[in-house]
């Protein structure tokens, strides 16, 4: 119900509950809606965490492999570290990578992820992109987990 009627729905699950979830709310999904991909996949072991990729290429390439026709999937926010969104005092001052098949969702999506307050998103180009994008994730909590003092790194190009 909550799809329904909605411009953009953040498919925020786990990976292996993101085909699933897409196909559960295919049928309330206007065909303007846009469908938005955080998730990334991982494994952890006694070394850390590792990127986990499915057979698809990649979890956001499982969404649109789940969307309906004419319905663009858009990958974004893989990177962003909880802790630091669950502080709402404090800038983010990361960026955010965003990928899509779509030009006209994939600047809708930009232009979402820029009205938070010190978040950059930058175009990553196509979904099949996205196997890259998504491995950063683990890349990013094994530095955190690593270094001392270090909470919640994320990513900044300059």
């Amino acid at each position: 119900e909550a799809a329904g009627g909605a411009d953009v729905v953040v498919l925020a699950v786990p990976p292996y509950h993101v085909s699933d979830t897409v196909e559960s709310v295919a049928d309330e999904v206007d065909e303007e809606a846009i469908l938005v991909s955080p998730a990334t996949g991982m494994k952890r072991d006694e070394d850390g965490f590792h990127y986990h990729r499915p057979g698809a290429g990649s979890v956001t390439r499982v969404a649109a492999n789940a969307a309906p026709d004419g319905v663009p999937v858009v990958g974004c926010f893989h990177n962003l570290a909880a802790g630091r969104l669950a502080d709402l005092d404090t800038d983010l001052g990361v960026d955010t990578l965003v990928l899509a098949d779509d030009d006209d969702a994939r600047e809708t999506v930009i232009a979402l992820a820029e009205s938070v307050d010190g978040l950059r998103a930058l175009d990553a180009g196509p979904i099949a992109n996205a196997a890259e994008v998504e491995s950063l994730t683990p890349l990013l909590i094994n530095v955190g987990m690593s270094n001392e003092g270090l909470h919640d790194p994320g990513v900044r190009f300059d």
